[in-house]
C-alpha cells in the first residue's frame, strides 16, 4: 500500500446540515478520518465497539468521553476505549483528526444516525 500524504487545511470542507467526515486512509484494521465542523455541529454521544483517538487540529470542542465533559482545543489528544460513550460538539469552526480501530460498522453508528436525524447531541 502506498504512503498517504494529505493536508488537513486543503481537504477542509463543510456541509450545512452536519459535520463533514473525510476519509483519509483505511484498512481492515484502522480508519483515519478528518472531520470538519461548523460552529454548533456535532457527532452525537454514542457508544460504539471501537477505540478512537481524537486530535483537535483547529478550533475548540466540547468532548464527551465516558463520564467526562472536556473543553478541548488545538493539540489536545483524547483517547476513548471501545464501549465507552463519546461525542464531539464544535464550539467554534473545528477540525478533528480521528483514528479509529477497528473501523466502525453500521451497528456502531446506528445511534449516531438516529440522533443526527433528530438533531440531538445527547
Amino acid at each position: 500500500m502506498p504512503v498517504i500524504v494529505q493536508n488537513a487545511k486543503k481537504l477542509k470542507s463543510f456541509t450545512d446540515n452536519k459535520f463533514n467526515p473525510i476519509p483519509v486512509y483505511g484498512t481492515e484494521a484502522v480508519r483515519v478520518i478528518l472531520a470538519y465542523f461548523k460552529k454548533g455541529q456535532f457527532i452525537p454521544v454514542h457508544t460504539p465497539g471501537v477505540d478512537v483517538v481524537l486530535c483537535i487540529l483547529e478550533g475548540e470542542a466540547e468532548v464527551v468521553a465516558g463520564d467526562q465533559r472536556i473543553q478541548a482545543g488545538v493539540n489536545d489528544l483524547i483517547v476513548v476505549p471501545k464501549g465507552v460513550k463519546r461525542g464531539v460538539r464544535a464550539l467554534t469552526e473545528l477540525t478533528v483528526l480521528h483514528i479509529v480501530q477497528p473501523p466502525p460498522g453500521e451497528k456502531d453508528h446506528e445511534e449516531v444516525h438516529r440522533k443526527l436525524a433528530a438533531g440531538k447531541f445527547e
